[in-house]
């Protein structure tokens, strides 16, 4: 099924020099796969995507100019097709927690907003706030509130992909994602 909302959080692979420090991504074996920048080039977004479809999609500071050339990537691969990935907004979400990094202290993931065909986000009535404030739990955990509002402002059918968790009203793709738990009727 082609989807109208797609939420993708690549595993990507990040390098950095910090030394001493006890989080992420500072020579820790991560708990999934790790995607090159080719790998995540060669993803068939088009396989999960409707022509007219929101796409946000989750990165940290330094995936930034990467994340511009990706979506030019997909663009020219659907040419012929002329379904164009256009960005539209960008959103944060502050962790309120951090790491130093070249002595800035990062505590934000940043969500890149883009679409192709009619824009399908709901444009009157709730909005898509452009911060969002959640204390950050473990790695790689994104904020419910992010899910819960996209459920109310976007189009239905809606994919999480690279999900590590079950949200409501998206679908999960992943091989991280958690078993749906079975509900008993009395």
């Amino acid at each position: 099924m082609k989807n109208k909302t797609i939420v993708i959080d690549f595993p990507w692979t990040v390098k950095n020099n910090l030394t001493n420090l006890k989080f992420y991504r500072t020579g820790k074996e991560m708990p999934y796969k790790m995607m090159s920048d080719k790998e995540i080039i060669c993803f068939p977004i088009d396989n999960f995507a409707d022509e007219q479809c929101d796409l946000f999609m989750w990165g940290i500071t330094n995936r930034m100019p990467f994340i511009h050339k990706l979506t030019e990537t997909w663009n020219l691969m659907q040419e012929k097709k002329k379904l164009h990935w256009k960005f539209v907004d960008f959103f944060a979400w502050d962790k309120e927690i951090g790491v130093p990094v070249n002595g800035v202290y990062r505590r934000a993931e940043w969500i890149f907003y883009f679409n192709r065909g009619a824009m399908g986000i709901n444009k009157k009535g709730d909005f898509i706030p452009s911060i969002f404030r959640e204390k950050g739990g473990k790695h790689s955990s994104k904020l419910n509130l992010f899910y819960e509002i996209l459920k109310k402002s976007t189009q239905e059918s809606r994919i999480d992909i690279f999900a590590r968790k079950r949200h409501d009203g998206f679908e999960a793709w992943g091989d991280q994602v958690e078993p749906m738990k079975q509900k008993i009727l009395s």
